[in-house]
Formats: structure tokens, C-alpha cells, sequence
């Protein structure tokens, strides 16, 4: 160490002849306050120890580097208009900038460029996608793809009693005058005419004010005719509720040519089953092999609450008919409501349910029988979340705009950077769910939204990584990277949604060098094992019984990262903390906690 002048916010620097420790000290006495003398002292003696054990354990390396510790490429095809000999040259420079995997989804196409376009999953598609293999191997690439085109899962295929669905209510309140004697018929049909799918499946007369009547509720479904409810004659008032099943007619977003169409109910066992069928057929038929990963994106199916087995599915699940509760669901208060159940949470939970095993399990189970893995963004799901995560084999995580961390000099870029959602509460999900099931990685959507296209820094990426590394995050995926021909006139091909990490971009010049720091960063991380303080159970039930408003609107919670606050406030504020104190931990859910055994 040089024995110059050294403020006590300067950092001294290291020559090739170190000075010994004692030396150090007297020299630092100059110029630093005893408790920080003190604190460095410590410090050093503990790097000192490190040290020592490093050097009586000389076997111990730095982990070799995989393919899964260099970052990930989310990989826009934008309207799938790729050929052999620009993938061929892509795949090239992604690999010669340290990428280790890349992430095919394919979505809309380029204005212009619609007789290139190639429709989902065709022989002529699937011959790409062979290709991208084939280079995927010769340059050290994993090749991963998304079960679909844009989100959700969805597309020409499902018909529409496949698609996503959905329960609406017609509730009346209706005074049967005892001394009328004609017939009294009320109109409970649906007015909108959009609903054209719309099917009635049960009419329910709950008693409000009726002396003669002591039940709870009688059903007169069979007592309608073209949407003309004819009542019974026992005087009194009357709340009725008839329920109807419909489809949300949710189009897939960003869907790429072939796979426009219905978004699919997530929570019906056969829609997910013949919706895999189709990707069955295209890898027989083709004989492609099956991708490292397969791929499904944040879930964001809008207003599907329902599914054609629900009320089937309740009744088992729960050991009561809902139909027969359906006031206590809506939040319509009744004197003669039964309080003891916990009727809107049992509702959610069995959707929870639902999704967990007829579509998350089903669609990994699918995966594996094909030698392939599956990658899973559970969250904006309204689902538990650490059962869906960890039902999958890498969950994964997204973060969202710009985290400031109060750097100093780092820039903002007002009026085009986004604040990010996804703070340490958020981050842990996915991590968490990898930790308590052992399973070795856990992926991130990084950067989405950090700030505008050629506007992004690596200096801005960092922190974020960083943050995705000190909360688990072991595998991260850039959000993303473009397609784009190597003719094409710059710009090239974009994709809406940035941060573009691409040959197009002036930050491809320094890329590998971050590229290096992730593989660096990932493969020790990978090489360790979780080892937190203590679990911290989700008070997932507590999130179930909030209600925010009355009727069908209130129904669904659904779990995303932009609106968690007002889901579980209490619980982000004990996590952040904990974390404020220095410790850490893990979350678990009630499923998993239950299964645990203790051993030794």
C-alpha cells in the first residue's frame, strides 16, 4: 500500500508489495477515528481466516462456467419471419456476446413485411426452429420457447367452450303479495347483448322477509322459460339470484400470425390437455426435438373466474354447495346468511386449486414426458404463488422500471423512466418457492420497462441485477432481444416493450463485458445453497377475505406485481423489516408447510 496522504472517504490503493497488517494499522492511525480502525481491524481478521481456510482447502475453485450461469435472451420474432442464414448469423453474435440461452416468442409481425410472416408451429416454422437448435448446440446456446405466441396461452384452436370463462350474476329482490293470484313471472335474463355465450345454470330464492318459510334458500331453476323466472306463491320477500356461465372472449395479446384466437380456461383440466395436443402433433410430425424449457409468461388473463366444473369442484373441496351461498359471495348481507363459512376465500382458494393442478402441474408434467423443463412466471395469477412457482421447475420473477438505490450520478432519465414494482417483498416469490423445494435455479424477467428504447445504460441495468442477485435470482433473462435481419435498415426490428438488448443497440459494444459479470455472479450463485434465517408463512387466507366492492367485480384477486400493496400491506411492511435488520428469510405456504417432515 502507498504511505501517501488518504482521506477517510478515499479508498487507499493496493501496489503489488502489500505492507503487513501492522504497518497498515499504523498507517491508517493517521487518518481514521478509532472505532473505524476498530472495525476494519475486524474485518480483516476475518478476511484473514477466509483466507486461511482457502488456502488449507487448495481444491476449492471458482465453478466452471454452464450454459445456464450466462444470461438468457427473451427473443421477439416479430411475426415469425426469420430464415436459416440470418438465425444462423444471430445465433453467432448472441453467442459471441457471452448469451447462454435464448427464449423464442413469437408475436405480431413487421408492417410490411407480411408475405415473410410464418405461421405458428407450421413444418415450415418448425424448421427454424431446427435450425436455432442446431446452432444452439454448435455455439453452446439452450434453446427455450414459449407454449404459444405473445400471452397467455391461447389461440385459433380453442373453441369457444374452451375458452377462458366466466360467472355473471342477475340479483332481484321480489315481494310476492299474498293476495295476488295471477301468475308473477320476473325477468331475470341478461340484458347485454354481447353475452351472446351466456348459459343459465341456477336460479336461487333466498328468503328475506317470509314467516311462512324457514329454509335457507330453494332453487327454482327449472322454473324459468326464455329468461321468465315464474315464482312461487309463498308470500314474502324474496332475493333472487340467478347465475350464469359465460366466456371472457379474451384475444391473445401480441399473438404472432397462427396463433390468434381465444385465450384458454386455465382451470379446466381438458382445455389445457388439448391445447398441449397441438404441440404434440407439430414435434411428431416434424420430428424437431422438444426445447430445453418451455416458457409461460406473467398470467394476465383478464376476468376468468369461472370454469364449468367450479361448482362441482367446490362442493368437494370444501364440503358445501356455493350455489346455495351465492349473497355471502357477492357480499349481498342477509340475516339469514350462514357467517360461519368463509365463503368468498373458499371460492378463491378452489380456483387457487384449479389453476395449481389442471393447469400449472398438468402443463410440467406434459413438459417432462417430452425431456423438456418448464419456466414459469406465476405471478398476476389468482393463485397461491408459492405453490404455483413451486410447481414448475424454474420459477421465475419479473422486475419492472428502474431501482435508484440513491446512486450517486446514476442516471434517471426523466419522462421515460419507470418506477419499479418489484421491491424485495415481490422479488422473493419465486426464489422462495425454488429454496423450500430444492430446486437449483431461479429465472428473472430483468430490466422490462427499465427505461426507453437506445435510452438504457448498462450503468441502469446493474443495479437491478444486483438486486435480482440479492434476492435469489440465479438465472436472469434480458427483456428483451428483437429479431431482425442483418440487411435491415437500422433500427432493425423492435419490439414495443424495451429494454433492447440487440446488435442494433449501442450498448451491444459493451455487452459481453456485463454478460461476463452475470456469468460470473450466476455460476457462483448457482454453485451455493440457500440459507436463509427462518421462513415466513404468506398469510394467504388473511389476502382471501378482503373484499374490495360487492357483486361479480369483487370475485377475483389476482396477485400482480403493480397492485400488491393493496393485497397484503402489512405483510410487505414486516418483510421489508426484516430486511432493514439484516436478516433474510424465505416464504412458505400453507400446502408446503403442511407436507414437511422433520429429519434429524
Amino acid at each position: 500500500m502507498k504511505k501517501e496522504h488518504c482521506q477517510s472517504n478515499t479508498i487507499c490503493k493496493f501496489e503489488e508489495n502489500v505492507l503487513s497488517l501492522t504497518e497498515y494499522y499504523q498507517h491508517l492511525t493517521f487518518h481514521l477515528p478509532r472505532e473505524t480502525i476498530l472495525t476494519k481491524m475486524k474485518k480483516a481478521t476475518l478476511l484473514l481466516l477466509l483466507m486461511m481456510a482457502l488456502a488449507a482447502n487448495a481444491q476449492l475453485k471458482w465453478p466452471e462456467a454452464t450454459q445456464e450461469s450466462k444470461a438468457g435472451l427473451r427473443w421477439w420474432w416479430p411475426g415469425s419471419a426469420v430464415d436459416q442464414k440470418n438465425l444462423e448469423w444471430t445465433m453467432q453474435q448472441y453467442a459471441n456476446a457471452g448469451a447462454g440461452s435464448v427464449e423464442i416468442t413469437p408475436i405480431y409481425g413487421v408492417q410490411g413485411n407480411e408475405k415473410n410472416a410464418i405461421d405458428f408451429l407450421t413444418p415450415e416454422w418448425m424448421t427454424q426452429l431446427a435450425t436455432v437448435e442446431r446452432e444452439g448446440k454448435k455455439n453452446g446456446i439452450l434453446v427455450d420457447m414459449n407454449t404459444g405466441t405473445g400471452w397467455p396461452f391461447g389461440g385459433p384452436f380453442v373453441p369457444i367452450e374452451e375458452a377462458a370463462c366466466k360467472v355473471l350474476f342477475v340479483v332481484d329482490t321480489v315481494v310476492v303479495d299474498k293476495v295476488t293470484e295471477e301468475p308473477f313471472t320476473v325477468d331475470i335474463s341478461i340484458k347485454d347483448k354481447k353475452e351472446k355465450y351466456a348459459q343459465l345454470k341456477h336460479v336461487m330464492a333466498h328468503p328475506i322477509e317470509v314467516k311462512s318459510y324457514k329454509g335457507r334458500c330453494i332453487e327454482l331453476t327449472n322454473n324459468v322459460e326464455d329468461g321468465q323466472l315464474q315464482m312461487l306463491r309463498l308470500p314474502g320477500k324474496w332475493l333472487i339470484v340467478a347465475q350464469y356461465e359465460s366466456r371472457t372472449r379474451q384475444q391473445v395479446k401480441r399473438a404472432a400470425p397462427g396463433g390468434a384466437g381465444y385465450v384458454i380456461d386455465h382451470f379446466d383440466k381438458t382445455a389445457v390437455k388439448h391445447y398441449l395436443e397441438r404441440f404434440d402433433k407439430a414435434f411428431e410430425q416434424s420430428g424437431v426435438a422438444f426445447p430445453h424449457n418451455f416458457f409461460n409468461d406473467s398470467y394476465e388473463v383478464y376476468g376468468a373466474n369461472w370454469t364449468p366444473t367450479l361448482l362441482e369442484e367446490f362442493k368437494a373441496r370444501r364440503g358445501y354447495e356455493l350455489e346455495k351461498h351465492f349473497p355471502a359471495l357477492l357480499g349481498i348481507e342477509l340475516d339469514n346468511n350462514d357467517n360461519s363459512k368463509d365463503v368468498l376465500s373458499d371460492y378463491r382458494e378452489t380456483l387457487s386449486d384449479l389453476l395449481l393442478e389442471n393447469f400449472s402441474q398438468q402443463w410440467t408434467e406434459w413438459a417432462h414426458s417430452h425431456g423438456s423443463l418448464t419456466r414459469n412466471q406465476a405471478h398476476g395469477s389468482p393463485a397461491s404463488l408459492i405453490d404455483v412457482y413451486a410447481s414448475v421447475d424454474v420459477p421465475e420473477i419479473e422486475g419492472f422500471g428502474l431501482s435508484e438505490f440513491n446512486i450517486k450520478g446514476l442516471r434517471k432519465d426523466p419522462g421515460f423512466t419507470r418506477q419499479n414494482f418489484s421491491d424485495v417483498s415481490m422479488l422473493k416469490y419465486a426464489s422462495s418457492a425454488a429454496h423450500i423445494t430444492g430446486k437449483k435455479l431461479v429465472s428473472s424477467e430483468t430490466f422490462t420497462w427499465l427505461t426507453e428504447h437506445f435510452r438504457t445504460s448498462l450503468s441502469q441495468m446493474k443495479p437491478d441485477l444486483d438486486l435480482m442477485f440479492t434476492c435469489g435470482v440465479n438465472h436472469a433473462f434480458f427483456h428483451g432481444t428483437c429479431y431482425s435481419p442483418k440487411d435491415a435498415k437500422w433500427p432493425g426490428w423492435r419490439f414495443y416493450a424495451s429494454v433492447d438488448m440487440s446488435p442494433n443497440n449501442s450498448i451491444w459494444r459493451d455487452a459481453p463485458y456485463l454478460m461476463k459479470y452475470i456469468e460470473r455472479s450466476q455460476s457462483f450463485l448457482q454453485m451455493g445453497q440457500p440459507d436463509n434465517d427462518f421462513l415466513v408463512l404468506v398469510p394467504l387466507r388473511d389476502m382471501w377475505a378482503k373484499r374490495h366492492g360487492t357483486g361479480v367485480g369483487s370475485l377475483l384477486m389476482a396477485f400482480d406485481i403493480h397492485k400488491m400493496e393493496e393485497k397484503a400491506p402489512e405483510f410487505i411492511k414486516s418483510i421489508l423489516e426484516i430486511d432493514s435488520l439484516g436478516y433474510d428469510c424465505d416464504y412458505i405456504s400453507e400446502r408446503i408447510l403442511l407436507s414437511t417432515t422433520f429429519k434429524d
